[in-house]
């Protein structure tokens, strides 16, 4: 009896072990780990090809592992428009590019009917997209019954840009702050929403902005941000603050780059187009932008992974002198931000790396 209770207690030692090693196997590693790019302007069909030779460089120059896209430009609208489309690229890519409906006319009204957004979520549509700018138009009550039928059937309001461009595009800051509260109204009205704000939200340009987006995410527990387009700003603030921050609100964060399809030359002279957006090649001759689109996304990487040194030039030609240092944030922190916590919120997600590959039980 002796011995078998012995027995026994070795097979328990051995089986915990066994699962210690499995688990220890199944953790993502900076190589391994899949990033989801939650905000990108990836357009139709076409373009897809040049997105899957970025991952390809990204790969085998940098070991890094770029999984998956959410396409907030795809060319999809009312009744029903760009369905064929929408199957021709699940039958390519396999859930590399997952879609959303879009709005870009808030001040016309939503284009989507609340009757309507149970049909697209059928079809493989991951939330809705919508531009709202430095407007109160978000909360014109009539947009009421589609925010309560995405409550009830858990469509997220996708990359919402409130407070679009930014306070030092915007030169009348009452009307910046009077778009806020008018999306903090809708918020309060609508409880059950789940949405992630594009751009954090466009408050995140000192230390006291970051305050006032740490008492909105405290205020909102169904308010999530995307990083698209921040990156740039951390030499404004604290950077323990900022770091601190990214930790603490580890479970709110997703990545985004704002990653889009406009003309290469434009990057560095349009005054309507941010610089440090990313761009993509449209044809053969362009072909070469594909490594420096790479780079672009390994050096978000690496602000976030490292604690290097960035000349805040890369970003913003136009700021002279100023540096932002990376946040070398812990492993854990980056797997949410990465990966799962855009696999919590997005339906499908889970599913389609499970079926690329990768273990994220």
């Amino acid at each position: 009896m002796k011995k078998m209770n012995i027995q026994y207690l070795l097979l328990v030692i051995f089986l915990i072990l066994f699962r210690s090693n499995l688990l220890a196997q199944a953790k993502f590693t900076l190589s391994t780990m899949p990033r989801i790019d939650t905000h990108a302007h990836v357009g139709g069909i076409e373009r897809m090809t040049h997105f899957m030779e970025v991952r390809k460089i990204l790969k085998d120059q940098f070991n890094e592992d770029l999984a998956m896209w959410i396409n907030l430009q795809f060319p999809l609208g009312p009744r029903a428009e760009g369905l064929d489309l929408l199957k021709s690229v699940e039958e390519k890519y396999q859930g590399r590019f997952l879609p959303t409906i879009n709005d870009y006319q808030m001040a016309d009204g939503l284009r989507f009917s609340p009757e309507e957004l149970p049909e697209w979520q059928s079809r493989g549509v991951v939330g809705y997209k919508i531009w709202v700018g430095v407007s109160t138009a978000i909360d014109n009550p009539a947009n009421d019954p589609t925010f309560t039928k995405m409550e009830q059937i858990g469509m997220i309001v996708a990359s919402i840009h409130i407070s679009q461009p930014y306070p030092r595009n915007c030169k009348d800051p009452v009307k910046y702050w009077e778009s806020i509260k008018a999306w903090e109204r809708v918020l309060d009205r609508h409880p059950k929403l789940v949405v992630v704000c594009a751009h954090m939200m466009n408050i995140f340009y000192s230390d006291e902005q970051l305050d006032y987006l740490e008492y909105f995410l405290d205020h909102y527990p169904n308010v999530y941000i995307d990083l698209a387009c921040r990156l740039k700003d951390f030499y404004s603030m604290s950077h323990e603050k900022i770091r601190n921050f990214f930790i603490k609100y580890s479970d709110r964060i997703l990545f985004g780059t704002d990653i889009m399809n406009f003309d290469v030359n434009q990057l560095s002279t349009s005054t309507k187009i941010p610089p440090e957006l990313i761009n993509l090649p449209n044809n053969e001759s362009q072909k070469g932008k594909y490594q420096e689109v790479a780079e672009a996304y390994d050096r978000c990487f690496k602000i976030l992974e490292t604690d290097g040194v960035f000349s805040s030039e890369m970003f913003l030609p136009d700021v002279k002198g100023k540096t932002l240092q990376g946040l070398s944030l812990p492993v854990d922190v980056l797997e949410k931000i990465y990966y799962k916590n855009a696999m919590k919120l997005y339906p499908r997600i889970k599913n389609e790396l499970k079926n690329l590959g990768y273990n994220v039980e």
